[in-house]
């Protein structure tokens, strides 16, 4: 009876010993928290943990906002192939403001270019909106239980591995694992959530205001004829002009606003998911590469 006394008196000083130093105190934790971990996606699953009513409510905005987006970027690619078309049949035309002719080609040309490549970036911006949507789709679908498991018995393996060289090379690729599932399963819809919100606030009613602004000068150029070119050059040259430099305004905006919204800010929320996941897991010894590379070199 003594010795079980004995015992449990030396567990328990072992235990706090452990709790009263950092190192040891740290890894108790990391060593529960992986264990829990472990246990809850070994009996709830990845399905019911990855799909719930949070994230479901999340994936449902950030789908209903590419899905929009998506169909904006078609309608302004139409819109600059329809443009594209109009331009060009006004180039043909030949007038004769004052004294020799003029070839609106060379009027129009510059606001063509720009109208040609207008279209280049919103079929970019297009096929890049329809690969977030592939790849959300493929994040909500797949089974990720098989990448983070290993990867978690990696990180609680690493916890009792003396030799600092292969520690640090288990952490890492267990940090590679773990951070793979967060970018398949989590970084397309947070880029599309946060995305709404902030295209709501700022984006939406200038882009739209650009959009309608387009539509307005085309139908314009597109009234004017050869008929028109001859009888009234001057009008029709000052026309021409006013419209064509409203829409090379306009397409510059869209074509910064529409980069910035569907290929800046989901690759700037990218970065911050990775630093923000290498920030969680930096007590673990995941810090700088410099740190890591030092480490196997020890």
């Amino acid at each position: 009876m003594l010795k079980l006394k004995q015992k449990i008196i030396r567990a328990k000083s072992l235990v706090t010993d452990a709790f009263r130093e950092p190192k040891k105190r740290i890894k108790v934790e990391m060593t529960l928290l992986l264990f829990l971990c472990l246990i809850l996606l070994a009996t709830v699953g990845w399905k019911e943990i990855a799909n719930n009513q949070f994230t479901n409510s999340i994936e449902t905005l950030s789908m209903t906002y590419l899905g929009e987006t998506f169909d904006k970027a078609g309608a302004a690619f139409l819109i600059s192939r329809a443009l594209n078309a109009t331009l060009s049949v006004i180039q043909s035309f030949t007038i004769t403001p004052f004294i020799g002719e003029v070839s609106l080609g060379e009027v129009l040309d510059p606001a063509n270019d720009l109208v040609e490549r207008f279209s280049l970036v919103m079929l970019a911006v297009t096929v890049s909106i329809g690969i977030q949507q592939l790849l959300m789709e493929i994040g909500i679908a797949v089974d990720l239980s098989w990448v983070i498991s290993p990867g978690l018995i990696l990180l609680l393996a690493s916890l009792f591995v003396a030799n600092r060289s292969s520690k640090y090379t288990m952490r890492l690729l267990a940090y590679r694992m773990l951070l793979f599932v967060l970018l398949i399963r989590f970084a397309i819809p947070v880029t599309g959530f946060v995305g709404s919100h902030i295209s709501a606030a700022f984006l939406a009613d200038k882009r739209d205001s650009a959009i309608e602004s387009i539509e307005k000068s085309q139908e314009k150029l597109s009234e004017i004829t050869a008929q028109d070119a001859i009888t009234s050059p001057n009008e029709s040259m000052e026309k021409i002009k006013k419209d064509s430099e409203e829409i090379v305004t306009q397409i510059v905006k869209l074509i910064t606003l529409f980069v910035l919204e569907t290929i800046l800010f989901p690759l700037l929320v990218l970065w911050g998911l990775m630093k923000l996941f290498g920030v969680v897991f930096y007590p673990l010894g995941l810090g700088k590469k410099e740190e890591i590379e030092n480490a196997k070199g020890a």
